[in-house]
């Protein structure tokens, strides 16, 4: 590999690398759900003209049956009063109800068919639909945890490194020092009167305690 494509690698990392620190997942998981959101739409659409066809030609369907069977009542009306004429027509018009009842029937079981599967497609899209909702909500709840827990940590390594770390024994023996030092200041004060007298009634009460020895 020369060294302009190992160059022309690295960069497309950093560049690849820069996008995923720049990309918001939960814009990401938004804009899908927008994008499904839109798909299912249009598929409800185009699957309320295939169900209103369906229905357009089940009612078809049963004007058909009816002729037929009303046109059969006429046949045998005519056939008992004797007018054969009469039959033929209605019967004709029966046979014509019967084909177009045939016809729209094989219409109607292949749209059925489509229709089935389209009613299948949208549940399925539903449930995708419902679950990356449901995993956008956690994935927000688990993204503010990751965000927080990151905080945490930055703010704990900070108070750990070098330039934020205290040496407590240095500050003891600072402390310690100085607090020797006042109590060498202490030992070089010259009593007062006041010290002196305090000093005697001490005694004196050295003296009472001695007699319940």
């Amino acid at each position: 590999m020369s060294i302009f494509n190992r160059i022309s690698n690295m960069v497309k990392a950093k560049a690849n690398s820069a996008l995923d620190e720049m990309e918001n997942p939960i814009e990401l998981l938004d804009q899908k759900i927008r994008d499904m959101e839109e798909s299912l739409n249009k598929a409800k659409i185009s699957s309320a003209q295939i169900f209103g066809n369906l229905k357009a030609i089940e009612k078809e369907m049963n004007e058909a049956k009816e002729a037929s069977n009303d046109y059969d009542s006429k046949v045998r009306l005519a056939m008992s009063k004797g007018n054969e004429e009469l039959a033929k027509k209605a019967l004709k018009l029966k046979l014509d109800s019967d084909k177009k009842y045939e016809s729209l029937k094989t219409s109607y079981e292949s749209l059925e068919k489509k229709a089935d599967t389209l009613k299948q497609n949208l549940s399925s899209l539903q449930e995708e639909l419902d679950k990356t909702r449901s995993y956008r909500d956690e994935a927000v709840a688990r993204l503010n945890t990751a965000n927080a827990s990151k905080q945490i940590n930055e703010i704990m390594a900070n108070v750990k490194s070098k330039d934020n770390s205290i040496n407590l024994d240095d500050i003891e023996r600072k402390i310690a020092k100085k607090e020797s030092y006042a109590e060498g200041l202490e030992s070089l004060k010259t009593p007062s009167l006041e010290d002196e007298f305090k000093a005697l009634e001490e005694s004196s009460l050295e003296e009472e305690l001695n007699k319940y020895r």
